[in-house]
């Protein structure tokens, strides 16, 4: 492969983890553009940041809830979820499953605050028809854009009922156009309409607040809304075990769907990205510019021709014993040095020695022990003392 096809696909590899990066360490909390979202991350408009900071204030045991619904149960009884909706949008939609979970989460000792017209959407609305409160598309009297109000907002107050206290300040059209089933309890009215709802479900409550407004930052100054809100989540003056703020269905999660992943236009163009550079590796790997040439390799010759050479070259010249004795000499001296045993060592020492370092040369106790008569060679066939040679040119190389 050449270098300039290295750093192509490196370039490649880089452009797509910059784009993952991108994505993955986008800033947590929402934009200008956001500020009809109420979140508590969100600290402008409709968000509720001062609340939850309010509460952190007040040392209540308050978080953000970012993981599935369905883990809502591992937390225990005695814990209340807020979940907050706007008049103008949304982003994540609530399913039938989630409702059921909810639902269940309740009865078992938990309470669930619904702020906003979640009789508007259709998500929301079945959420509402699995707590008993059967209520009815609301029109949509939406005349705001995304960006805020175009024009000041009117407000309302609702009033209590009795056996509460306190002015609970709203946006003009903050009702609850519902049915819900005996037992519930009106806690405030406003316009003659419910605004702030009770209802008892197993061992929880559910309460219904016609407007996510109470809880933000533009409102929580208004009238008492700061101590009613504090009251229905403490109605017996002891904060819940754990406050969370449902956020999830705000879009800040902890774990991505698939199908939710792949919307983000982020990610598509990451996916468009390693697409293209998958095609970009794969042309340059298996498509050929020009002609096939064949790989040089280099000419060698290998150790036996060598050894069968040098063999014949003595043979020829009657120097078979003195070669021999040489190639002995030579393999004792560099096993002794490379084992670091005295030149008097022992066939038995030095053949154990070697079995030890290299189990898989040739025995050198026999092979020694032949050499021990100064007439062994020269009685050795042609054949039986090439083998010998080559014996002891394998140990030389393997201590070379």
């Amino acid at each position: 492969m050449s270098r300039n096809g290295v750093y192509v696909r490196v370039l490649l590899v880089v452009m797509v983890l910059a784009v993952l990066v991108s994505f993955l360490g986008r800033a947590s909390h929402p934009g200008p553009r956001d500020s009809w979202l109420p979140s508590s991350f969100n600290p402008v408009g409709a968000g509720s940041l001062a609340f939850y900071k309010t509460l952190e204030d007040l040392h209540w045991p308050v978080s953000r809830w970012r993981e599935p619904l369905s883990r809502l149960s591992s937390q225990g009884t005695g814990n209340a979820l807020i979940i907050t909706r706007s008049t103008i949008d949304w982003r994540v939609a609530f399913t039938e499953q989630e409702a059921g979970l909810l639902d269940g989460w309740v009865k078992q000792g938990n309470t669930l605050f619904l702020c906003g017209p979640m009789a508007r959407w259709d998500d929301t609305r079945q959420l509402l028809d699995q707590f008993g409160f059967h209520a009815l598309p609301e029109k949509d009297a939406t005349i705001l854009f995304k960006n805020w109000h175009v024009a000041p907002e009117r407000k309302i107050t609702a009033t209590p009922e009795p056996g509460q206290t306190g002015q609970l300040v709203l946006p003009e059209g903050s009702t609850l156009p519902l049915t819900y089933p005996p037992g519930t309890k009106v806690l405030w009215s406003g316009a003659g309409a419910p605004a702030v709802l009770e209802f008892s479900r197993g061992l929880g409550r559910v309460v219904c607040v016609a407007s996510a407004q109470v809880l933000s930052n533009r409102y929580l100054d208004q009238g008492d809304d700061l101590a009613i809100m504090l009251g229905l989540l403490a109605p017996n003056g002891q904060a819940p075990r754990h406050l969370f703020f449902e956020e999830s269905h705000h879009g800040y999660f902890t774990t991505f769907a698939v199908a939710r992943l792949v919307d983000h236009p982020g990610v598509r163009l990451a996916v468009l990205l390693a697409l293209l550079g998958a095609a970009t590796f794969l042309g340059s790997a298996f498509v050929r510019f020009g002609p096939v040439l064949p790989l040089e390799r280099a000419h060698g010759r290998s150790s036996l021709e060598f050894i069968d050479s040098i063999a014949e070259l003595y043979h020829r010249s009657d120097l078979r014993n003195d070669m021999m004795r040489f190639l002995f000499d030579d393999a004792h001296r560099q096993i002794v040095l490379r084992l670091n045993l005295p030149p008097g060592a022992s066939h038995e020492l030095i053949a154990s020695r070697l079995k030890q370092a290299h189990p898989e040369l040739p025995g050198w106790k026999k092979l020694a022990q032949r050499f021990d008569s100064h007439d062994y060679v020269a009685g050795l066939p042609p054949g039986g003392w090439l083998r010998v040679a080559r014996e002891l040119i394998q140990i030389k190389t393997a201590l070379a």
